[in-house]
């Protein structure tokens, strides 16, 4: 799963993270110590040996998120490592070979045990501080028990549309905009930042 930060009304902190990359020293391709050098326009690191050809291009990683409710509830989780004022949207990667829409499905159900109906695309929205592309849909949950996959979240919360208050980056636009579309106006949460010891 990948890391979201947030929180339902509490003053969640935040973690400065650099841009997340590859932290390659040497090709995985050929083993040579890898340079920095401008490539499409950018610097960008590659392979010192020019006939191997390797450039890391680091690109964005599309990740998808759903605002997953039902009875005007949205389930929002917390991922292993945590702080415990830390939760989110169900969100997930993309496996080879299927849309965005079964993919969040997937994640749906492997995280919370639920069947769910795919809505419209809320919208597409950038991760910077995860080098990620947040890909987010309205997801209306099945009738069921909530059951948690204990091997990537340690628990899960219900909250009121009326109660959910967006937070600044990443799903937190989705949820804003999922809000947004209720005529619902929460403020947005703030995040503090952690200092550096």
């Amino acid at each position: 799963m990948p890391l979201e930060i947030s929180a339902v009304n509490s003053a969640p902190l935040c973690l400065e993270y650099a841009h997340m990359q590859y932290d390659y020293k040497y090709c995985p391709i050929c083993k040579n110590e890898l340079t920095t050098s401008e490539e499409g326009g950018l610097e960008r690191k590659r392979c010192s040996d020019r006939e191997c050809e390797f450039v890391l291009w680091n690109n964005p990683t599309p990740v998808l998120a759903a605002v997953a409710h039902r009875n005007d509830e949205v389930v929002l989780v917390q991922s292993i490592g945590w702080p415990v004022h830390w939760f989110s949207l169900i969100t997930g990667f993309m496996e080879a070979g299927e849309s965005p829409e079964e993919g969040i499905a997937r994640e749906v159900k492997e995280e919370i045990g639920l069947d769910c109906k795919v809505g419209e695309l809320l919208g597409v929205y950038e991760f910077i501080q995860m080098n990620q592309i947040i890909i987010a849909y309205d997801v209306i949950l099945s009738e069921g028990e909530i059951i948690i996959d204990r091997e990537e979240l340690v628990d899960f919360k219900t909250i009121r549309s009326g109660e959910l208050r967006p937070w600044p980056s990443g799903t937190g636009q989705a949820v804003k905009k999922w809000l947004s579309q209720r005529g619902i106006e929460n403020k947005e949460l703030e995040f503090k930042k952690l200092k550096k010891s």
